[in-house]
C-alpha cells in the first residue's frame, strides 16, 4: 500500500517505520534539519536495543502524497487546518486519513473537509521522541487503537487493523474512538502542560506530593468537561490515569520536548481548547486555567 507520513516528527516516523520495514512504499513529509538529515543518511529509529534505518521517500511537498491510500495525519494541533486544506487539493479522493495526534478537537476539523467516511482516529500510546535530526527514540510499550468516525466504519476499521497487524503495530478497534480518545486526552491535560510548565518529567509529579495533587486536581476538572461534553468519564479515569503514568515515569512530555527546545508547545490547542470551552459554559477549571496560563507566559518568553 502506498502510505503517507504528513508530519514525520517522533509519532509519525516511529509508527511509519513499521510500515517501511513491511515492504509498504512510504512516503515522509517533514522540514528543516529534520528532513535534511534523512534525505542524508535515511531515517534511524531506535526501540530499546534495537537500530533500524529507513531509506525511502522523504519530502517537504505534500503533492508527494497524491498518489497515496491512506494518509497518516501527524502534524502538531495548531497547523491542522491549513495542512489538512493543503492535503485536500493533492491527494485522491478515496484516500483515507487517519489523526495520530494529541486532544480531541482535531477530528472536526479533518470531518469539515473530508467526510466521515474518510476519515479515522487512532489513540496513540507511544514514549518517542526526536533525539536529533532524523533519530527517533523510543522506549517503553506502544499500541495504537483506532476507530472510524462513519457509523458504517466497521469494513474499514477491519480493513486498517489488519494493515497494522500486518505491520507488527499492536492495533485494537474501538467502537468509540472518541470517548477513547478523551481518556487518552485526560492523560495528557494531567501530566504534559504541568510537566511543560515545571520543567518535570512524569516521575517527578507523581512523586512531588504538591505536584500531585495539582495533577490530581486537573483530573477531576477535566472529567467535568468531558461530561460536559457528552463523554461519560469519571474518577476512577482519572486514578487509571495515574496508574498508567507509571509507567511512563522517565517520558518527557511532548509539551516539555518542545519547550526545552524553545518551541511553542500544542498548549493553545490542547489545554486552551478546553479552557475556552469551560468559560463559553460558564464552569471554572481554575487549576488547569493557571497551569495553562503560566505555560503560555514560559512561551512567550521563548
Amino acid at each position: 500500500m502506498k502510505i503517507g507520513v504528513m508530519g514525520s516528527g517522533a509519532v509519525g516516523s516511529f509508527f511509519g517505520s513499521f510500515f517501511s520495514e513491511a515492504g509498504h512504499d512510504v512516503t515522509y513529509i517533514a522540514r528543516g534539519a529534520h528532513l535534511t538529515e534523512m534525505n542524508k543518511n535515511g531515517l534511524t529509529i531506535i526501540k530499546e536495543n534495537e537500530k533500524i534505518v529507513i531509506q525511502q521517500a522523504f519530502s517537504e511537498n505534500v503533492e508527494d502524497l497524491a498518489d497515496c491510500e491512506l494518509i497518516l495525519f501527524c502534524v502538531k494541533s495548531g497547523d491542522t487546518k491549513e495542512v489538512a486544506e493543503r492535503l485536500n487539493e493533492v491527494i485522491q479522493e478515496s484516500a483515507y486519513v487517519m489523526t495520530l495526534q494529541n486532544g480531541v478537537s482535531n477530528e472536526e476539523t479533518l470531518v469539515e473537509l473530508f467526510g466521515k467516511e474518510r476519515v479515522l482516529s487512532a489513540a496513540v500510546y507511544v514514549q518517542a521522541e526526536v533525539e536529533s535530526p532524523g533519530v527517533i527514540q523510543q522506549s517503553g510499550r506502544y499500541k495504537l487503537v483506532i476507530g472510524s468516525l462513519s457509523e458504517d466504519g466497521q469494513e474499514v476499521e477491519k480493513r486498517f487493523s489488519e494493515l497494522f497487524k500486518g505491520a507488527e503495530i499492536p492495533t485494537d478497534i474501538s467502537k468509540q474512538i472518541l470517548l477513547r480518545k478523551w481518556k487518552k486526552y485526560l492523560w495528557n491535560l494531567i501530566f504534559n502542560p504541568l510537566s511543560a510548565a515545571t520543567d518535570r518529567s512524569v516521575g517527578q509529579i507523581l512523586d512531588d506530593p504538591y505536584l500531585r495533587q495539582i495533577a490530581w486536581m486537573i483530573g477531576l476538572e477535566s472529567i467535568e468537561m468531558a461530561i460536559l461534553s457528552g463523554y461519560p468519564l469519571n474518577e476512577k479515569d482519572v486514578q487509571i490515569a495515574f496508574q498508567n503514568a507509571e509507567f511512563a515515569r522517565t517520558h518527557t512530555t511532548s509539551m516539555l520536548q518542545d519547550i526545552r527546545k524553545g518551541k511553542v508547545s500544542e498548549a493553545e490547542e490542547l489545554v486552551g481548547y478546553l479552557v475556552k470551552k469551560a468559560d463559553g459554559h460558564g464552569k471554572s477549571i481554575n487549576t488547569l486555567k493557571t497551569v495553562y496560563l503560566l505555560l503560555k507566559s514560559k512561551e512567550s518568553s521563548l
